[in-house]
């Protein structure tokens, strides 16, 4: 009998679908006509000043900047970021709770930018802040004994498990609290050093730290495996 053979880009649903539809837009924005290109930009980007000053439907930016890149790199990076990160969680919270769970990673981003920069008026765009949520979820439950991050064959019900490690309990798991101390201390380098990684504009690693924070915080409002934990 011969063996199976696996795909080679084996992503779930949801992640797939994302991608595809971010690189459509990146598509639009870089090679469409200049006006609607710079319409999607000034409507659908986050501008902290605009939102402080008008509030109402501007409040939708908070989530709408998720799908805008500032160029092809931009876009690349956080592809394969979501690819890497966004795969495991997706598998571990199922495509709806994982879609939902990337929109409220991207508001929060966008919260505590907003919060420290109320009057900014550069526009903040991409996905970083929902991906670094993933890397907060991550936390949770990659670093904990016996614990699997899923299994590469499947998109259905995650089936690694309930293990993960409890806020409580975090501080004592050492491989977890490393990654969130690197992971920390890695973007606020590259928010006060940007052009040590060849980038010439500003990156907007408040939307980052927000993110990741709602992540590794509210990990359990969204994990599916957890919900059938037996509490002790």
């Amino acid at each position: 009998m011969p063996a199976r053979r696996e795909p080679i880009f084996n992503l779930p649903a949801a992640t797939k679908t994302l991608i595809v539809i971010l690189a459509t837009i990146q598509f639009v924005v870089a090679y469409g006509p200049p006006e609607f290109s710079n319409w999607l930009l000034v409507t659908f980007a986050f501008i902290p000043a605009r939102v402080t000053l008008e509030g109402g439907a501007e409040f939708a930016t908070m989530l709408t900047y998720f799908f805008l890149h500032g160029d092809w790199t931009h876009l690349i990076v956080n592809v394969l970021a979501l690819a890497a990160f966004g795969t495991p969680v997706e598998r571990r919270f199922g495509s709806l709770r994982y879609v939902l769970f990337l929109a409220a990673s991207a508001f929060a981003g966008a919260l505590f930018f907003l919060a420290l920069h109320p009057d900014e008026i550069a526009p903040v765009v991409g996905a970083s802040g929902a991906i670094s949520g993933t890397m907060g979820a991550i936390v949770r439950f990659a670093f904990t004994p016996g614990a699997r991050l899923a299994d590469r064959r499947r998109s259905s019900p995650y089936d690694g498990g309930s293990n993960f490690t409890s806020l409580s309990q975090l501080r004592l798991n050492r491989q977890a609290m490393f990654f969130l101390v690197a992971w920390l201390a890695v973007n606020v380098l590259l928010g006060a050093f940007p052009q040590a990684v060849g980038v010439s504009s500003a990156i907007a690693w408040e939307a980052h730290v927000g993110g990741f924070l709602f992540g590794l915080l509210f990990f359990g409002v969204f994990d599916r495996a957890g919900r059938h934990a037996v509490n002790s």
